[in-house]
């Protein structure tokens, strides 16, 4: 999935997910930032848990699906990156 169709469909299910291109984070081309990675999930899950599950099972299926994977930058700051 190319990655601006890719964003766009996190931000349609996971509005607090804030999935921009890393551009916006680093200036790299290839890649999606989840600005909002510390924000908490409708369903009361975490977007992002570093010291727990990782990446919500369902950004990760979406991601997966996709053909990318999702990689801790920091302990609060999640990426995502074609495989």
């Amino acid at each position: 999935m190319k990655q601006q169709k890719l964003i766009d469909t996190i931000n349609e299910l996971f509005p607090k997910a804030k999935a921009v291109p890393m551009e916006e984070f680093d200036g790299s081309k290839v890649g999606i930032w989840f600005r909002g990675s510390e924000e908490v999930h409708s369903d009361g899950l975490p977007i992002f848990d570093f010291y727990g599950f990782g990446c919500h099972p369902d950004i990760n299926s979406i991601l997966i699906n996709a053909s990318w994977y999702y990689e801790p930058n920091d302990s609060g700051t999640m990426m995502a990156y074609p495989l």
